[in-house]
């Protein structure tokens, strides 16, 4: 998440989509319905209730994340409650990216909607079959060489394999083959 910030990447993957309680159910109030204040260091929620505690630290992955919550007082008495929380004895709690990390990973879920996005994505598919290509047929993950020059020219001499290889298939005709459909999806068809 740090490398478009840090190096001027762009990177073209999908991020998971919210599957937070709130923002599956129907009516429920997800991270977007509160209003974050970065430089006050509150969050409000859709009543108009502002947090009381926030606390920077890390994730169960290590990153950096922002705990934002909101007061048992405030959050059990909401008339709207059950669309906010399902805790009967604690307040909303909010974990928020920091501010410049958050606001990436909601731009690139909504260009992740669009269809030019879905197309350049869909590249990175070939790419990716051209080096499963390349890992199966020629054991590319491993070198059989020592020194960095050896491994350099293996690499070469693989890519122009792999390159000769597939000109010929073009050459011959021979369709690309189709993506393995798994057993679960086997059962799924076969009902």
């Amino acid at each position: 998440m740090t490398a478009p910030i840090a190096l001027g990447v762009r990177v073209v993957g999908p991020v998971r989509s919210n599957n937070t309680p709130q923002s599956v159910k129907k009516g429920g109030f997800d991270k977007s319905a509160f209003v974050i204040n970065w430089q006050a260091r509150q969050a409000t929620c859709p009543t108009g209730s502002t947090s009381w505690y926030r606390t920077q630290g890390v994730d169960s992955t290590g990153r950096d994340a922002i705990r934002i919550r909101f007061a048992t007082t405030t959050c059990v008495p909401c008339p709207v409650c059950d669309q906010c929380t399902r805790s009967t004895q604690y307040g909303r709690q909010l974990t928020v990216r920091p501010q410049d990390q958050d606001a990436m990973l909601e731009r690139v879920r909504a260009e992740q909607a669009m269809d030019e996005w879905k197309d350049r994505y869909a590249a990175r598919a070939g790419v990716e079959g051209t080096i499963h290509q390349a890992v199966t047929t020629t054991g590319a993950r491993r070198t059989r060489y020592v020194g960095l020059a050896r491994t350099h020219l293996a690499h070469v001499l693989t890519a122009a394999a792999i390159n000769l290889v597939r000109v010929g298939a073009w050459w011959n005709g021979t369709p690309l083959t189709r993506t393995r459909t798994s057993r679960l999806a086997a059962l799924v068809l076969a009902a």
